[in-house]
């Protein structure tokens, strides 16, 4: 086999999520990132077949941000879809090169960001992955789950589900209330909108999030609907959040211009890489930074990385509850206890991927 290879791995964790990772070897030592929720199986692959040709035969410690420039670019020439799916790869694959990187220092990766020295990495569970129905009594359970691990914030997204019987606005309320209820004093509740009601029903749900006592809503509105945002944060004391999906920092800036943001989420993955998500999150002092990481566990490592860049971290997303073996796909190296993530001593992420366990299966492999 040569010693300079890409291979492309597929864990199938549940109906709802696929983990996808990229795997970097070289004569330097091997890299690893994770590009999972990028779109189709077969955009996926044909976009990591363009990743492997831009590093075939370039020296990949010098030339890393030539590659990663040259990608990027590439992203701003795809329609929305698409442009989706090569941001989430050049995602994966630039993880891949920074833990390549970091690893070749001897470094953690932390460090090798400019990162300052991390202790255990506060998390909240995100519970919208876990297996079950959606019904309020389920999502009430998987809240009452997650608060007896240690999370200290539960996040649910109350509208993504619709229900026959009733409007979506009202069965998102009902989950909300359930999962409200259910958690004890102490354990804040978060609420993912992924922008799924109008505004008209948006004004409809606002007094029913307040009296749940919401500490977070987040994708109410796109984080370019300045005036949207505005009025959020008049009508309600929650956090704002957003930012998931921004590839370039200046996506953000009008709301941050305007102070209507307080929680910005640079995603590893769909940003371009750790080191593009660090770019975003140094963009914005002013604002607490909440990686968002709804992914498997190699992204959540980044996640926990990229978090020591900035200048107010915040919590790391961690999708709870999902499979009992997923600290397995890294050989133990995520170690989750009391809701925090203790990260690995080792050089760059600290992990590598088991590619013996039964889940990993090697999709792609290509020689560079």
């Amino acid at each position: 086999m040569s010693d300079h290879r890409l291979n492309l791995y597929r864990v199938a964790v549940s109906p709802r999520t696929t983990w996808w990772f990229i795997e970097l070897h070289t004569p330097a030592g091997t890299g690893l990132g994770e590009c999972s929720d990028a779109g189709t199986a077969a955009a996926v692959l044909d976009e990591v077949v363009r990743a492997a040709d831009a590093v075939r035969g370039r020296d990949v410690l010098g030339e890393r941000e030539l590659v990663v420039s040259g990608l990027a670019a590439r992203v701003g020439e795809l329609h929305a879809a698409r442009a989706h799916t090569a941001a989430t790869v050049l995602g994966g694959l630039e993880q891949a090169l920074s833990d390549l990187a970091a690893r070749h220092k001897g470094i953690p990766l932390w460090e090798w960001l400019g990162g300052r020295p991390q202790g255990p990495i506060p998390l909240y569970a995100n519970i919208n992955r876990m297996p079950g129905s959606r019904a309020p009594e389920a999502v009430a359970a998987s809240a009452a789950d997650a608060a007896a691990q240690g999370f200290r914030a539960v996040k649910c997204a109350p509208f993504d589900v619709p229900d026959a019987s009733l409007p979506l606005a009202d069965v998102g309320v009902a989950r909300l209330r359930a999962a409200s209820a259910a958690l004890p004093d102490g354990v804040e509740l978060f609420a993912d909108f992924h922008e799924r009601l109008t505004w008209q029903e948006v004004e409809s749900v606002l007094p029913c999030v307040e009296d749940a006592g919401v500490a977070w809503v987040e994708d109410v509105v796109p984080v370019d609907a300045v005036d949207r945002l505005r009025e959020l944060r008049d009508r309600m004391p929650a956090k704002v959040a957003g930012g998931e999906m921004i590839f370039h920092a200046a996506e953000a800036e009008s709301a941050a211009t305007a102070t209507v943001l307080d929680v910005l989420m640079p995603d590893v993955k769909h940003a371009g890489g750790v080191t593009r998500a660090a770019g975003i999150a140094a963009a914005y002092p002013e604002l607490l930074i909440s990686p968002h990481n709804p992914s498997g566990p190699v992204a959540t490592l980044a996640g926990a990385h990229l978090l020591s860049t900035a200048v107010r971290p915040g919590l790391l997303e961690y999708a709870h509850g999902e499979v009992p073996w997923r600290a397995e796909v890294l050989r133990g190296a995520e170690r989750v206890e009391d809701g925090y993530l203790h990260l690995p001593d080792a050089p760059g992420l600290g992990a590598d991927l088991d590619t013996d366990h039964p889940s990993v299966q090697l999709v792609w492999s290509c020689p560079l």
